[in-house]
Formats: C-alpha cells, sequence, structure tokens
C-alpha cells in the first residue's frame, strides 16, 4: 500500500522530531516535545509538597512556572511552557499516577508578537495668560495664600498657549489600544496576519 503525501506533510514530517513544537517554530531540547519520568515526577512534586488550591488555570500559574523554574532549574520559556501543561494535566497528576502521565504529548504555550500600530496620547506642559481668584482679608493675605498655592479659582482668558514641543510626553493609550487593536485586525486578511505572527 502506499501513502502519498503532500508536499507540506512532507516537510512536516523531515522538521518534526521529539523536541520540536509548531512544525519546528519552537525547539526545546531541554525538555522534548512529550513528558518524561523527570517531568511527571516534578509535576507529582510540585502538585504533593505546595498545596496548590483547585482550579487554578494558566491566567494565575505564575508560582508554578517559578517553582518549575527553580526546581527544574528550566528556562523561563521552558518553565512557562511547563507550567501551561501542569494545569492542563492537572486532573491526572492529582491521582498520582506517574506511568499514566509519561510520553503524554506537551502542548506548545509561549509569548508571540505581532507588528501593529499603537495609539498613543500626549501629554503636554504650556503656559497661557489667566487670573487666579480666591477669599482673603488683604491683598498681602491673599499674596501669601498665593505663594501657598491657595487659590478658590482659576480661569485662563483662552488666549495662544505658550508651549515647546520638547516637552511633549507620548504615552500608549491603553483605554483606546484593545479597540484599535479590533479595528485593525478587520481590515486585515486573517491569514495574512497568522503569517506574521512570530515567536517572541
Amino acid at each position: 500500500m502506499k501513502i502519498r503525501l503532500t508536499e507540506n506533510q512532507y516537510k512536516r514530517l523531515l522538521k518534526e522530531n521529539d523536541t520540536d513544537f509548531l512544525n519546528g517554530m519552537a525547539n526545546f531540547a531541554e525538555i522534548g516535545n512529550k513528558i518524561n519520568k523527570f517531568i511527571a515526577r516534578l509535576f507529582m512534586t510540585i502538585d504533593v509538597n505546595e498545596n496548590l488550591p483547585k482550579g487554578i488555570n494558566e491566567r494565575n500559574s505564575g508560582l508554578i512556572k517559578s517553582l518549575i523554574e527553580y526546581s527544574g532549574g528550566f528556562s523561563r520559556e521552558a518553565a512557562t511552557l511547563l507550567a501551561y501543561n501542569y494545569v492542563k494535566y492537572r486532573d491526572l497528576i492529582e491521582k498520582g499516577e506517574v506511568e499514566e502521565l509519561i510520553g503524554l504529548p506537551l502542548e506548545f504555550y509561549g509569548e508571540f508578537s505581532w507588528n501593529g500600530t499603537i495609539p498613543v496620547m500626549a501629554f503636554i506642559n504650556g503656559q497661557v495668560s489667566g487670573t487666579y481668584s480666591g477669599y482673603a482679608t488683604s491683598p498681602e493675605e491673599f499674596y501669601e495664600k498665593l505663594l501657598d498655592g491657595d487659590y478658590e479659582d482659576i480661569q485662563d482668558e483662552g488666549y495662544d498657549v505658550d508651549w515647546d514641543e520638547s516637552y511633549i510626553d507620548w504615552d500608549i493609550d491603553h483605554d483606546w489600544a484593545g479597540e484599535s487593536l479590533g479595528n485593525q485586525l478587520g481590515e486585515l486578511d486573517k491569514d495574512d496576519v497568522i503569517d506574521e505572527i512570530g515567536l517572541k
């Protein structure tokens, strides 16, 4: 019996080995892409010794990542991937069956990035003519209050602002960034965007 492979399938078979993820896009030689005996025992040790809460998920698995990084001597990237898989296989880990874990595939989990446009806002400092007003018993007392920055009201005269462009302080507009990103992606082809996404 003959099996016909597409060109992509053939390339993937050439690339795949026991350390690759995402068709060769990521490689973790130190851990491989399956749970080995050391990783299984590390997962069990963490579960027994740390008394972690039920319902822990990848969003709050920072503690697990730190424990794996410290206990196993793994890189930050490998510890992140292993922490994600600890959460994924938590039900099996809690049963304490080491042999059931060994050989299970590790799912890739890592930091990706995509180059797009980011909305920013600016803080500009300047000066404009205006009036400070407040209550006092005499001009002298009001002067003393002004020295302390104590006034009731302030009104500008609406004339030109005196400012220096070198004092503009730009910052990312986080309130608008999510919506802006959605609008931006809505104008682009999904496959093109996915092709542009890479590991950070």
